[in-house]
């Protein structure tokens, strides 16, 4: 009797440890910098912040389910850190995520290392899984202004690509400018690269082909010169700097004219309007885009009035209703080929409590030098 009670009480223990262990993992990991409110990772290995949660799933062909391993982690010795580490068969996922301390009050720094196992190549598909409310832009996810998710630029290689379009992420402001005149209507929209982000666009041309280019600007904010002007270049063409209100006046339409050819033979033309260094307001516009075949030049006063658009192989509303991004974006779902013993590794930037993640396109930040930052404010703050 004595050995039956013993075993029900070895067997309940037993039962009660599993349970507290299984609670212990499912406890969710927190992380930060000194003296900031945390984010943290929960059981399943989402990351958790103010304006929601992120996931990262893996899927594709021969991979396996599996559990999801959580826990807190140092990385160099001094940074606390959470790590997920899902094995799915053939590829091993790896989120491991930091606190990285950047005015004004940090960003989170994600990490997704994808790890092949079975000695075979294999293409997966790397997704993250964000709250509905938000918009996916090229390389950066808001929710209404706010940037809670910054993509790594890289990623822009992995998505299908359309025959033309904007391929950075600038911003689209339709009614900004105010033509006079009988003009086409797209000198209305402009799209601006604020912050001194170039506006850039990409064409699909035949290979080493030649065409024509017109790039149509309206400036309607200014009523003085010298204040934005913009260097207009076109792949294959001589750079040309124009100051629209000196060249043609306040809400006053006009036109510059590229010989352009496709230069290094990849079947893409690059369009790229930028600010001149030193320029008081450096945020470069662009209201309209024309391509045309080679031949004959087209009369300036009909391409302001819009009577060639039919003419012309590209036509682009900059900033306006048939305006659009050069990469089929709209899920953040990357098609990653890994290699036999591969290894592939893509760090995102999530915004956290109080904060805004940065552009990719303006900011000097590298995984790396946000690392770094981390490190030194840890070795600081520890105690000698």
């Amino acid at each position: 009797m004595k050995r039956f009670y013993l075993a029900g009480w070895l067997a309940g223990l037993a039962a009660g440890l599993l349970t507290v262990g299984w609670v212990l993992a499912a406890e969710p990991i927190e992380f930060s910098s000194p003296g900031f409110p945390p984010s943290r990772m929960d059981a399943e290995g989402r990351l958790v912040e103010d304006w929601g949660a992120l996931a990262v799933r893996l899927q594709g062909q021969g991979l396996s389910e599996g559990s999801v391993k959580v826990e807190a982690v140092q990385l160099d010795g001094c940074i606390p850190a959470a790590q997920a580490t899902a094995d799915r068969g053939p590829v091993r996922m790896i989120s491991t995520v930091f606190r990285a301390p950047i005015f004004p009050a940090g960003v989170d720094v994600l990490t997704v290392r994808l790890e092949e196992k079975a000695h075979q190549p294999i293409l997966v598909t790397l997704a993250l899984d964000l709250p509905p409310a938000v918009k996916i832009g090229m390389t950066t996810v808001r929710i209404e202004n706010r940037i809670v998710l910054s993509v790594p630029l890289e990623t822009l290689n992995l998505l299908a690509a359309r025959d033309w379009g904007y391929c950075n992420e600038t911003t689209p402001m339709p009614g900004w400018a105010k033509p006079e005149g009988q003009v086409d209507p797209g000198f209305a929209n402009i799209r601006a690269g604020m912050g001194g982000i170039p506006i850039l666009y990409r064409f699909k041309i035949e290979p080493k082909a030649q065409t024509l280019v017109a790039l149509g600007l309206c400036e309607s904010h200014y009523d003085r010169p010298h204040i934005r002007p913009i260097l207009c270049e076109v792949e294959g063409a001589r750079p040309q700097r124009v100051d629209p209100i000196a060249q043609w006046g306040r809400h006053k339409p006009g036109v510059l004219l590229f010989q352009a050819r496709d230069m290094d033979g990849d079947g893409q033309l690059e369009v790229a309007v930028r600010p001149v260094p030193g320029a008081q307001d450096r945020n470069p516009i662009l209201n309209v885009v024309w391509v045309f075949p080679t031949g004959k030049t087209p009369n300036t006063a009909k391409l302001i009035a819009g009577q060639l658009n039919a003419s012309a192989k590209y036509y682009v509303d900059v900033g306006g209703q048939n305006d659009q991004c050069f990469y089929q974006v709209g899920k953040l779902e990357y098609p990653i080929p890994l290699p036999a013993d591969g290894v592939k590794e893509l760090t995102f930037l999530v915004a956290c409590p109080g904060s805004s993640a940065p552009t990719p396109e303006t900011t000097a930040w590298t995984p790396d030098t946000l690392r770094r930052a981390a490190r030194e404010v840890w070795q600081a703050w520890q105690p000698k």
